[in-house]
């Protein structure tokens, strides 16, 4: 026979487990967050590499294998806006904002990557 709880749907036991998952799950959030970024290093293949303040508004013509991978920076966030391979994996990825973060663009060998303030705190981040 099924015991009833008289004063409510939740036991104790129930409250301290979900006291318990709502901790952990906003220790992990916690976690995951990077810093604010300071830097974007864009790099591709046959040696380019620029690395520029955040900060700074710009736009970078990356060469590669496939043609010109279009990187731009506003508004403190970095993102391949163009780029010639054929999924447009890393133009869909959106704007990265905290250190840490990194785009790529496999097929055209261009990485994008945002360093700062709390740099190496996170393993990893996926979209």
């Amino acid at each position: 026979m099924r015991r009833v709880n008289r004063r409510g749907v939740l036991t104790r036991a129930d409250w301290v487990l979900l006291a318990a998952m709502v901790a952990l799950g906003a220790a992990l959030l916690l976690m995951q967050q990077g810093g604010g970024a300071a830097t974007v290093r864009v790099t591709g293949t046959d040696g380019f590499s620029e690395t520029f303040d955040l900060g700074e508004d710009r736009t970078v013509e990356v060469p590669g294998p496939l043609g010109t991978t279009v990187v731009a920076v506003r508004d403190g966030a970095a993102r391949v806006i163009s780029s010639p391979c054929p999924q447009q994996i890393c133009v869909r990825m959106g704007p990265a904002r905290r250190a840490g973060e990194v785009i790529v663009c496999v097929p055209n060998g261009v990485v994008v990557e945002l360093a700062g303030e709390g740099h190496g705190r996170v393993d990893a981040i996926t979209r």
